[in-house]
């Protein structure tokens, strides 16, 4: 008996997804566990296995579609089987659920809106006015008022509106110097750089650039989402401790001129990143309270210690996670961090390899960031942001001597962590790193 694939959730956080490709085609053979099509989710492209046996007798959606989680998709069956029936209830449950495909070369307009857009706590908000120079086309024939776009009515010369309408010009988007800030034909000719106006003299030239509508993918929507909740939801706390780093420059470069003498290409460069893992994943072993999540009824303490990554993409980020942390040596964390990252690059990873992890790092010193906040990743219950190392004077034996120096900043859920344990967990950081040599590099 024939039946309907639907689109598979194929991660934990997918809601809907994007047909990239289909592997598959009508008439083709399949099996349980055989890929039909490679789906874009929120995360990754992933590949979207069948779960019947048949013939793929028809594909109901066609690739760019984006469709929510339940969709149908296609139907497979035996071959002649009557799929009329089927086809009139993916008919319809399209009407009722449809989200329309989004062609790569036209985007449809989005409402502006203010969003939380980075890992840090800082918000980016647009400013910029619309004086964007263009005709437009009305939909109908009567033309636009410039004076009522806006919510506000402007104050406004009839021949000023005249020009406006003409040009296609937004009076909301220029400053009047008439009385009591009236625009004047001159203001909206001055608007266009016209070299007619100001008696004559000439004007600048200068045209504002264009406004742009940038579409929201998947991976957005969902960073969104989960970075409002947890700002929302989660009492956030904040630590900062400042690290003497001259050790720990000092350490990644005797790992990696043993490596170059000894191991070869057989072994990645070790970052300064690699080795701050590795002392946060042993800093964790000695402060079980960090590596925790709030359960609403209880405190969940993990046993494991995984920690993830951030990782800048195109259109967001993802945290891949090394797991078991704690238990591997500093080459081998850095061999990881670089597949996984290239794998979330390329939007290769699997679920297992960026969820559930119980503490994640932040890192933006490459940018040349000081310190920063971060927002916890939730149901972690802390994240640690790290900034880059700057030269800075440092007291050492009652002298002021130049120094090098590393800002770390804990964000802490104040319901799993108090200050004490967040300030203890960050001193045995510290140490770590100021001690590297402790944590070994094998």
């Amino acid at each position: 008996m024939a039946k309907i694939q639907e689109m598979t959730q194929l991660s934990p956080t997918m809601e809907e997804g994007t047909i990239v490709k289909w592997i598959k085609k009508e008439g083709d053979s399949v099996s349980p566990g055989e890929v039909l099509a490679e789906v874009e989710t929120d995360k990754a492209v992933m590949e979207m296995e069948a779960y019947d046996s048949g013939v793929l007798l028809k594909i109901l959606e066609t690739e760019g579609a984006k469709l929510k989680v339940g969709r149908a998709l296609a139907i497979i069956g035996k071959p002649g089987e009557d799929i009329s029936s089927l086809l009139e209830k993916a008919k319809s449950q399209s009407s009722a659920t449809a989200v329309a495909p989004v062609a790569k070369e036209t985007v449809a307009p989005l409402k502006e809106s203010k969003q939380e857009v980075s890992v840090a706590s800082q918000t980016k908000e647009e400013t910029k006015p619309n004086i964007e120079v263009k005709k437009e086309t009305p939909t109908d024939t009567k033309p636009v008022n410039p004076e009522i776009r806006g919510q506000a009515r402007v104050l406004a010369s009839p021949l000023a509106k005249s020009v406006a309408i003409e040009n296609g010009i937004d009076l909301h988007s220029i400053i009047g110097t008439g009385p009591e800030g009236r625009i004047t034909k001159k203001d909206v000719l001055d608007s266009l750089g016209n070299k007619q106006s100001s008696g004559g003299f000439a004007q600048s030239g200068f045209t504002a650039a264009k406004d742009e509508t940038i579409p929201i993918g998947g991976m957005r929507k969902t960073i969104a989402k989960r970075l409002k909740e947890s700002k929302q939801n989660l009492p956030h706390f904040y630590l900062n401790i400042d690290v003497n780093a001259s050790e720990l420059e000092k350490f990644r470069a005797a790992l990696n001129d043993f490596k170059d003498k000894n191991l070869g290409d057989s072994y990645p460069k070790v970052s300064v990143n690699d080795i701050i893992i590795k002392a946060v994943a042993s800093s964790l072993r000695l402060h079980p309270k960090v590596n925790a999540s709030w359960q609403e009824d209880s405190i969940l303490q993990y046993g494991r210690i995984d920690v993830g990554v951030a990782v800048s993409l195109e259109g967001g980020l993802l945290t891949p996670v090394i797991r078991n942390t704690d238990s591997k040596p500093i080459f081998a964390i850095s061999g990881e961090v670089k597949d996984l990252a290239k794998k979330a690059r390329d939007r290769k990873l699997k679920p297992e390899e960026f969820s559930n992890g119980t503490f994640t790092i932040s890192n933006l010193g490459m940018y040349g960031i000081s310190r920063f906040t971060a927002i916890i990743n939730e149901p972690e219950s802390a994240i640690l942001a790290v900034g880059g190392i700057e030269d800075k004077p440092v007291v050492q034996n009652g002298q002021v001597v130049a120094g090098r120096v590393l800002s770390l900043m804990l964000s802490c859920d104040h319901r799993v962590i108090d200050g004490a344990v967040g300030a203890e967990f960050l001193r045995t950081l510290k140490s770590f790193l100021e001690n590297p040599s402790l944590l070994g590099g094998f």
